[in-house]
């Protein structure tokens, strides 16, 4: 019986498959991906690549087939499609005799949430309760990944905007939820119907990032606290979907009322080691 990882050729899943090759032989590992010829790379590595889709029921059960643990990486598109696409996903599963579902859910999820996306990983948690499946629920606080985004803005103009307020987040790297997510998927009855809030080990400020960026830069930048639409004129300006610049607009809405400032330790505990703050991810990715 093999182990499963989905969207094994996006960012976060090609960071687990990274970490769970150090855990289980390559033979053990099987990834789905959309797109088969572009994972050659996994391919060479002794990694087995299905072809699979979560708009594709039957395709889907194909590629879960003769998998035992599964790691669902929750898709990309609107409430709606997400919700439909991760229930096909858990049905595929069930379908093709997967025992343990692990799913990339998000820190907190709620159907009432200003982060919009958050309804979509209640929806599918429910979904997979309810399946009957053994499940382990990873939710993963913001990427700090991210931040790096407003960089280049930051250096240039000495401002670093978001319309955050005074609002803490606790912002996480996507290597360490990757590196947990290996973790479980190796070892999977350690985590059995286990939930896991996955957060940095601090909840930080913009201004206290806009520090970070200046002192690792040398360069002088401060927050700059956008009003809400000035950033979504911003996010609407560079062509992002409508529905990620409602769910982005929200996600800073919802953590001025602190619903992203709570930390947990799990994710210390899966790993064994303290999570990389935001400070040292920022300094060294600025290095590089």
């Amino acid at each position: 019986m093999k182990t499963l990882i989905t969207g094994a050729t996006g960012q976060l899943g090609s960071l687990v498959l990274d970490h769970l090759l150090t855990r289980l032989s390559a033979t053990e590992i099987a990834v789905s991906v959309r797109t088969p010829a572009k994972a050659d790379a996994i391919a060479a590595k002794g990694v087995e690549v299905r072809h699979g889709d979560f708009d594709d029921l039957a395709l889907m059960t194909k590629a879960f087939a003769g998998v035992e643990t599964a790691l669902i990486i929750s898709a990309e598109a609107d409430n709606a499609t997400r919700i439909a696409q991760h229930r096909t996903a858990v049905d595929a599963a069930k379908a093709a005799g997967v025992k343990h579902v692990i799913y990339t859910s998000i820190v907190d999820p709620r159907v009432d949430a200003d982060f919009t996306y958050s309804a979509i990983h209640l929806d599918t948690e429910n979904y997979i309760k309810q399946s009957g499946l053994k499940y382990t629920l990873l939710r993963n606080s913001f990427y700090a990944d991210l931040l790096m985004a407003g960089v280049p803005h930051a250096l240039e103009t000495g401002d670093f905007g978001a319309p955050a307020g005074d609002a803490k987040i606790t912002y996480v790297t996507r290597n360490d939820l990757a590196e947990a997510a290996a973790i479980v998927l190796a070892n999977p009855a350690a985590h059995e119907n286990a939930v896991y809030e996955l957060t940095g080990a601090k909840a930080v400020t913009h201004a206290e990032i806009a520090g970070y960026i200046a002192d690792a830069t040398g360069k002088p930048v401060k927050f700059a606290d956008l009003p809400a639409d000035v950033h979504v004129g911003i996010l609407n300006s560079i062509g992002l979907p409508g529905h990620l610049v409602e769910a982005l607009a929200g996600l800073y809405v919802g953590a001025k009322k602190g619903d992203y400032a709570v930390v947990s330790n799990d994710l210390e505990k899966i790993l064994g080691r303290p999570s990389q703050s935001v400070e040292d991810f920022l300094t060294k990715a600025l290095a590089a």
